[in-house]
């Protein structure tokens, strides 16, 4: 869907501390089958995923700050995504109206609630709160917040899944009719719901009452299901699913691939996205965050707004440059938005996400060019 006036007016991302993998290794109970390129990722050391949530949101209130003259917009709606149990805090709850309590947001019209798209929840948001805008002149301002905190047993960063490290983090978006940071030219969403048993496997759904569910088995999981189908059938449908998001939003755009500076795509390890994302859509390494995002590890739906925030307090985007957000989500969804970047003010600065390892724009591409980083493609 092509949008007129509607914009990015803040964003920000929280992260924990990062933590080189190979000091992690020992801890585990097994290496993954196969190298993830993954050099450290983010550690949340005790704090929640609600509390990495409420830091990206007022480090997201600070930069429409910067952009707005007079009082901040109160959010009309806030949407919030954890896609994992043991990021949610407690069950029989709602961890929206703790974030946005936290963010001291005051009572008022509009709705706190959850979103879950799982991996897609925050991309395919925005493209669900432009929607919502376009046709809901009652409604000025959408909030989306997310926050992962994923650790063992339950939950291995590094071996719960295959190919995937996993970090802890949050972000958030704040998006409303009035300009800001960058302007949401098109959003795109496709569902693919015969993919839905890859990662349920033969897994048996748990019954009411159960108080116990024990360690993720998601490597298990979609074994069994790659197993019974083969694992071409899968690429097939993901490249269906990521190149017509990708093809229309682009169109309705009016845009080319080349004329992207970045594309924000899930932090999966280096095979992975070569495999299911750039090798699809015909994309050079160079345009994503790999040398980023493989010292952050996979932060469920935050990842493309962790990114986001990281092009634009790094400097690492001009005003005029076109910026493409890939959602993916199990189930599955994909959701691509493309946005234009309007500004970077110079206080964004003060935001910037911790890597572990030097980098610039000048340093990812020479990275992707000369080095290896140990893993396989």
């Amino acid at each position: 869907m092509r949008w007129t006036d509607i914009h990015i007016r803040g964003v920000g991302a929280a992260l924990g501390d990062l933590v080189p993998v190979h000091e992690l290794t020992g801890t585990s109970a097994r290496r993954t089958d196969s190298p993830t390129g993954q050099r450290s990722i983010s550690l949340a050391h005790g704090r929640t995923g609600m509390d990495l949530a409420v830091q990206a949101g007022r480090n997201a209130l600070a930069s429409l700050a910067m952009t707005t003259d007079g009082p901040l917009a109160v959010p009309d709606l806030h949407f919030h995504a954890a896609i994992w149990r043991g990021s949610r805090g407690l069950d029989f709850w709602s961890r929206a109206a703790y974030v946005r309590s936290r963010l001291g947001l005051p009572a008022g019209p509009g709705i706190a609630t959850e979103i879950n798209a799982m991996s897609n929840s925050l991309v395919g948001g925005l493209d669900l709160s432009a929607r919502i805008l376009a046709g809901s002149m009652d409604a000025s301002t959408v909030m989306l917040t997310g926050g992962e905190t994923f650790g063992p047993p339950a939950f291995d960063h590094l071996t719960a899944d295959r190919d995937i490290a996993y970090g802890d983090g949050g972000s958030a978006l704040i998006i409303g009719r009035e300009p800001g940071l960058a302007e949401v030219l098109a959003t795109s969403s496709w569902s693919d719901p015969t993919l839905e048993q890859l990662h349920r496997g033969a897994t048996r759904l748990q019954p009411p009452g159960t108080t116990e569910v024990g360690i993720e088995t998601i490597r298990e999981r979609k074994a069994h299901y790659t197993d019974t189908v083969g694992t071409a059938s899968i690429h097939q449908r993901n490249a269906t699913g990521l190149t017509y998001v990708v093809d229309e939003a682009l169109s309705h755009a009016q845009l080319d691939t080349a004329d992207l500076s970045w594309v924000l795509l899930p932090h999966y390890g280096h095979r992975l996205l070569h495999s299911q994302c750039l090798q699809p859509l015909g994309l050079p390494p160079e345009r994503s965050l790999i040398h980023a995002g493989d010292q952050w590890g996979h932060v469920g739906p935050n990842d493309q707004l962790i990114g986001l925030t990281h092009l634009l307090t790094r400097r690492a985007v001009q005003p005029g440059d076109h910026v493409a957000l890939i959602g993916i989500g199990i189930g599955m969804t994909w959701t691509a938005s493309i946005i234009r970047v309007a500004t970077a003010p110079s206080g964004l600065r003060n935001y910037q996400l911790p890597t572990l390892y030097p980098w610039t724009p000048g340093t990812q591409r020479l990275a992707e060019n000369h080095a290896d980083h140990g893993h396989q493609r």
